[in-house]
């Protein structure tokens, strides 16, 4: 048995067919192939298919018998999968099972998964959101919920949130609140309202609730995304669930939508062995990354959410109008009637409201002398600069919790950098990394096509324009990263001049002529 008890994570959500068994063992691959031990647990009971995603047959031996009395140990249920280091252990076919289980059996199952000989377990829920799968996905150390792009997925998957955390008020001895707002007249309950109406009523069970509203913390996956916006959605669904929910939904990333699942489904063989450079591969890559670096929730963090202009925006004050022009067309987005994001979230009248709010949020920071006035209001001591110092992913994307070891760890060393340093492609790359900067956000940040950032940090001549180009280039991502843009420019431009076998500014000169081909390509 190892040292310490498995991390465990649980793999839910309000809808079936959202691809639970997919991310659950996808996660378990992915870990595997660091060095972790893991075991995935299949917790269907009656509807089994865990297996097919971890490339073996149906088990013989399942979940069902270490749920009787007596019954056999979880571990000798295990059986072996194509991936060393990861086992799996199989659901209960017996369509009776559904019927039998209750929250005894779960809390059963709980405590023989902390006794596995691993490092992770990764429990595969089953749809729905009965007891048994809230006990289930709130025992485990991080519980994900899944969901598609599509209304129906996502206003379930906030409905699981919202009966989760009922559930875990139960667990917490507050079953008194929990059946106080268990029917809202075909609402979504969440904490933030609960908390208020304790607050209004002086509950003496206030700090009880409390605690176990600052320890709830799922976090959101987004399988088979199609379009940019599909892949922009888990973030405005983790705005708009904190905002109106009260829930801080981290965001682990998205899947996009790939045919190599149908294929290695249809094979009998794992995704990531079978398409190891697939593009939902790499998606996996990130999201289990993310999963790594989740910590457990701060317990001083503050229960309501901001409701300054500047917060409802989500910008910076020391924002400029074009930024809060770009920042009112993407909330509007999340919050359109039509918005995915919301599905379920809102009746007419509260999502009105909500438009009336943004509308004055808008009009008072778009009014210079309106806007002077509420700052020195909310600011007295003057406009708080952005927090320079932390990385930028995790200063844009605060649910993921990342305390600064936790991001560190996750980054490529900081290279030792000095007046004499040599700026190659590699060397820019782990720069960057290590500031924890994404290459879509330099790219947004730099108006510089990720195509040639890709082709700049690889060296890869002859896809980068001429070299008048390729110093604007350098010049933008020195300023970003805060480099010396002399150096950059002189060392990096000695490397690309040898690499193209142009010299001096006689080369630079030939190429500003080949300019239009080089840009084509």
């Amino acid at each position: 048995m190892t040292a310490r008890e498995p991390q465990v994570v649980a793999v839910g959500g309000g809808k079936g067919g959202v691809g639970k068994s997919l991310i659950a063992a996808n996660l378990g691959i992915f870990l595997a192939t660091l060095g972790k031990k893991v075991v995935v647990v299949d917790c269907s009971l009656g509807a089994p298919n865990l297996h097919l995603f971890c490339g073996v047959p149906r088990p013989t031996r399942t979940l069902a018998e270490a749920l009787v009395p007596d019954g056999a140990p979880l571990a000798d249920l295990a059986v072996s999968t194509p991936v060393p280091g990861m086992r799996l252990i199989g659901g209960a076919a017996d369509p009776a099972w559904v019927a039998d289980a209750d929250l005894t059996t779960a809390q059963a199952l709980l405590a023989e998964v902390r006794e596995l000989p691993c490092d992770w377990v990764v429990l595969d829920l089953a749809g729905g959101m009965n007891a048994v799968v809230l006990e289930l996905f709130l025992g485990a150390d991080v519980g994900i919920v899944a969901a598609v792009p599509d209304p129906t997925s996502v206003e379930l998957m906030h409905r699981f949130i919202g009966a989760a955390f009922l559930h875990r008020l139960r667990q917490h001895g507050l079953g008194d609140l929990a059946d106080r707002h268990a029917a809202p007249k075909g609402g979504i309950v969440g904490p933030l309202e609960i908390y208020l109406d304790a607050v209004e009523a002086d509950d003496p069970y206030l700090e009880h609730l409390r605690a176990a509203i600052l320890g709830f913390a799922p976090q959101l996956v987004i399988n088979a995304a199609r379009s940019k916006h599909d892949m922009e959605l888990g973030r405005a669904i983790t705005s708009a669930t904190h905002r109106r929910l009260g829930v801080p939904i981290g965001y682990l990333g998205h899947l996009e939508y790939d045919e190599a699942v149908w294929a290695s489904t249809r094979r009998r063989r794992p995704l990531l062995v079978e398409h190891p450079e697939a593009r939902i591969t790499k998606c996996i890559e990130k999201v289990t990354r993310n999963l790594m670096a989740v910590r457990a929730p701060d317990q001083d963090a503050e229960l309501l959410p901001s409701d300054s202009h500047y917060d409802l925006l989500e910008v910076m004050p020391s924002a400029s109008f074009e930024d809060i022009r770009r920042a009112n067309r993407r909330i509007r987005d999340v919050y359109g009637a039509e918005s995915i994001a919301i599905a379920g979230l809102y009746d007419p009248a509260s999502l009105e409201a909500v438009h009336r709010r943004l509308d004055l949020a808008y009009t008072t920071l778009m009014d210079a002398a309106k806007r002077k006035e509420y700052d020195a209001e909310l600011f007295p001591d003057g406009i708080p600069m952005p927090p320079a110092a932390l990385p930028t992913s995790v200063a844009i994307d605060p649910s993921l919790r990342l305390d600064r070891e936790a991001a560190a760890a996750l980054r490529p060393p900081m290279p030792e950098l000095g007046p004499k340093s040599e700026y190659s492609g590699p060397v820019l790359r782990q720069i960057r990394e290590a500031a924890g900067i994404e290459l879509r956000e330099l790219s947004e940040r730099s108006k510089i096509g990720m195509g040639y950032l890709a082709a700049l940090e690889a060296e890869q001549w002859a896809k980068l324009p001429a070299p008048v180009y390729v110093r604007g280039f350098l010049v933008e991502y020195a300023r970003i990263l805060g480099l010396p843009s002399l150096r950059v420019k002189e060392t990096y431009l000695e490397r690309y001049r040898a690499g193209r076998g142009l010299g001096g500014e006689a080369g630079e000169g030939g190429a500003r002529k080949r300019s239009k081909s080089d840009a084509a390509e």
